[in-house]
């Protein structure tokens, strides 16, 4: 599998991940296995444009088992990504959540590098979140 194919991927099971995770349905211990996707050196930029570092990313994650109904969603749409050197994928994407059967949308845009160590072989280096309206 190339970069681009494992940054796709990265992408899409992490949010399965997340959406396990924060329903309470994903075991504890794959955190460990989860967390291992954000490299040190992450920055997150939020919806409201606060940022985050990783270890933030992480204690927020951890947080959050069990969280939401187990009727939350997450999906994952619109993923496109392009090859920026020979070891760094920039991935723009939809993310769609539903929360107590409220909808909401954001478009991200996150920058991985490989790492042989990661669950997909990329690390999240950078994402940022931006609010889209829904009708």
């Amino acid at each position: 599998m190339d970069l681009i194919e494992r940054a796709k991927a990265e992408v899409i099971n992490r949010h399965r991940f997340f959406a396990e995770w924060f329903t309470g349905r994903a075991p504890e211990a794959e955190m460990d296995v989860s967390a291992r996707a954000f490299a040190p050196d992450m920055r997150m930029i939020e919806p409201d444009g606060s940022m985050i570092d990783a270890d933030q990313v992480r204690t927020m994650l951890r947080g959050a088992r069990g969280k939401r109904a187990a009727d939350f969603e997450i999906t994952v749409e619109l993923i496109e990504a392009r090859q920026i050197g020979d070891d760094a994928v920039l991935v723009i994407y939809d993310e769609h959540q539903v929360i107590d059967g409220q909808k909401s949308v954001r478009r991200s845009s996150a920058l991985f590098s490989a790492d042989a160590e990661a669950p997909e072989g990329v690390v999240w280096r950078q994402l940022q979140e931006t609010w889209i309206a829904t009708e």
